[in-house]
């Protein structure tokens, strides 16, 4: 029997699909990521199916989209139900050495189940009463660094993790990229040579912070960074035509998105992100390289995507919960895989759901009962049509509650269920979705077709957890990972009360 080949899923989180040197972007540089373009398929209509961190990350982990696994909050770390059929546990039931290094950002129960090894990197993968069961934040603890510790909502004295407008307190050896680079080479020189291995090599950015280490802060320089053409979007146009709460939301400027009439800042938060980007970049380099030394590359597919997606200044914006453009809908989405073509572009409609079928078919894994997704193979050689349409589902607070998107290769469609607003852009004309014909008679009968099929796939549309369950809950608010997370809070203000042993009665 052939030996199965190995999994490397690498993924970085708010990746936006043009800032690749593989996608001809005038400044980035990703020569290794290239390299996987050159020795695959670049799928250049891919698309993820939530526009947030964790229920992307599910749908592509379950191959379900958001309305079957019913997750749309972003915050599922602590739920209890286990999930024997997550791509992870049924490529370890079949024997696989499997490991998740980095931001896994989903359900801690499915991930212990999966995943034989496991190095988190962000607090949102702690348990609410200890922040060091993040692992990259206990390894800054013992250093006596966490305080330098910049994931998670700005806390004072960080506000340029927001902006890119000054580097990391950190040097790039104790930085979150290369802790997910060693700790991946460190599960790969230790694995079982028996067995084949899973890699889940997952980087916690480019999302914010925006803050590369000194080392490569001036990597890129401001001044020569081309901003997209959709950047008149807010410039020149100030989102006239589209949705009024966002125009209303970007009237005065905005820091979430980050919206600023002076074009240079953000220039300066691009260079801030391509360097990210490059950093991400090296470290895959150094896993490529020693998989290549040790004669395993050949034998092991090759997956780099994102979660999702970021303006990275489509529009004039940057950051992204804006909308469904395509700056947040489309992701990067390049497969390598042994016998698979080389240089290939495949422009097919693709969704994240679609991953799971594709990884079993090329593992030889059988597919679970109850998944979405399709089996992407037939699609590269040829032998079947991409998908019609790619969907897009999202529980979003501003606008009052659900935003669903379609696209298709000619039209994007957005839908604001509580509102009596949406977008429709025609892509034959209007790629950087500028102009929009929601309202245009001309299009009345794209507009209802395009609802139509939104309506037939969004029918049993339904959410578990979101804003109001776990993410609210009192007892994880004030809980110490929630405070240093996203409550602006530094660990050493904390530590002490949370970690002391207090007597009781007092003496």
């Amino acid at each position: 029997m052939a030996r199965r080949p190995n999994v490397l899923w690498l993924m970085s989180d708010q990746h936006n699909a043009n800032c690749t040197g593989f996608a001809a972007h005038p400044n980035v540089r990703t020569p290794n990521m290239d390299r996987i373009a050159d020795e695959g398929v670049v799928f250049t209509r891919a698309f993820c199916n939530n526009p947030i961190c964790s229920p992307s990350r599910i749908c592509f982990m379950t191959g379900q989209y958001c309305h079957t696994h019913r997750m749309f909050g972003n915050d599922h770390s602590e739920i209890p139900e286990a999930n024997p059929n997550t791509l992870a546990c049924q490529f370890r039931r079949y024997g696989y050495q499997t490991a998740v290094i980095g931001k896994a950002h989903m359900v801690r129960r499915w991930d212990e189940d999966g995943f034989e090894r496991i190095r988190y990197t962000d607090l949102c993968d702690a348990t609410h009463l200890d922040p060091t069961e993040t692992h990259y934040f206990k390894y800054l603890e013992d250093l006596g660094l966490s305080d330098f510790y910049e994931e998670g909502s700005a806390r004072p004295g960080q506000e340029y993790t927001m902006d890119g407008s000054a580097p990391a307190k950190l040097p790039y050896q104790h930085s979150i990229e290369h802790y997910t680079g060693n700790e991946s080479l460190a599960f790969l020189k230790e694995r079982d040579d028996e067995r084949p291995f899973f890699l889940h090599m997952s980087f916690q950015r480019p999302h914010a912070p925006i803050a590369p280490a000194a080392e490569h802060f001036d990597m890129y320089d401001p001044n020569e960074m081309v901003l997209p053409d959709s950047a008149v979007d807010y410039f020149e146009h100030r989102f006239a035509g589209k949705p009024e709460f966002m125009q209303e939301r970007l009237a005065d400027g905005c820091g979430y998105p980050l919206a600023d009439p002076n074009p240079d800042r953000l220039k300066r938060c691009l260079a801030s992100y391509y360097a990210l980007i490059t950093a991400i970049d090296s470290e895959i380099g150094r896993v490529l390289d020693y998989l290549d030394e040790v004669g395993e590359l050949e034998n092991t597919v090759v997956l780099y995507c994102a979660d999702h997606g970021d303006f990275a200044g489509d529009h004039g914006l940057f950051h992204k919960n804006f909308g469904i453009y395509d700056s947040i809908h489309r992701i990067p989405f390049v497969l390598r895989y042994p016998g698979g073509p080389s240089g290939v572009k495949c422009d097919e409609i693709v969704e994240s759901v679609d991953w799971y079928p594709t990884l079993c078919r090329l593992c030889d894994i059988p597919i679970p009962d109850g998944r979405d997704g399709r089996d992407l193979i037939p699609v590269v050689n040829g032998r079947a049509d991409g998908k019609n349409a790619a969907f897009c589902e999202w529980d979003w607070g501003n606008p009052g509650g659900k935003v669903s998107a379609i696209r298709t290769r000619d039209f994007r469609l957005v839908f604001y269920g509580s509102l009596d607003e949406g977008e429709l852009y025609d892509h034959r004309n209007d790629p950087g979705e500028i102009e929009n014909v929601w309202a245009d008679p001309e299009y009345a009968d794209v507009r209802f077709d395009l609802l139509a099929q939104l309506m037939r796939f969004t029918l049993q549309y339904r959410t578990d957890t979101g804003r109001s369950s776990h993410e609210k809950s009192l007892n994880k608010r004030f809980a110490p990972t929630n405070l240093v997370h996203k409550g602006r809070r530094y660990w050493r203000d904390l530590k002490e009360a949370y970690t002391k042993e207090t007597v009781w009665p007092p003496e």
